[in-house]
């Protein structure tokens, strides 16, 4: 999926902070903490040539259905503008049929609503041998 930036219309989180991720060089966590623990995250790729990734959003259960994993997708992407990407892309492994433990159900809808397209789709396969 990709969109351009920057989404102004997108809410951002409240004291988000941004860090480095040690996994990644090239990359920046945002997250956001209570009570000392992170409840939300997102990791970033930094822009190349203007293009920027984001690797992906999580949100604790206890935390989902009251907006932070649009605030925090609206705060990473902000980030990216800021870094200077005008555009953005992400990967979603959405092969898990709905209702599934990887259901992307929830997070395809949400990256529509922020303005992602599709601009390719790619299909797993499993090969089974004999029976």
């Amino acid at each position: 999926m990709r969109a351009d930036l920057p989404r102004p219309e997108l809410p951002r989180a409240p004291d988000i902070r941004i860090v480095a991720e040690p996994e990644r060089r090239a990359a920046r966590k945002l997250q956001v903490r209570r009570d000392d623990r992170t409840v939300a995250e997102a990791v970033i790729g930094l822009p190349l040539q203007g293009i920027g990734v984001l690797w992906w959003i999580e949100v604790s259960p206890g935390a989902r259905g009251h907006g932070l994993g649009r605030a925090v997708l609206g705060s990473a992407l902000q980030a990216l503008s800021d870094l200077g990407a005008d555009q953005v892309v992400l990967y979603v492994d959405d092969d898990e049929p709905p209702g599934g433990e990887r259901d992307r159900t929830a997070a395809n809808a949400l990256y529509e609503s922020a303005g992602f397209i599709e601009v390719d789709h790619l299909w797993s396969y499993t090969l089974r041998r004999g029976r």
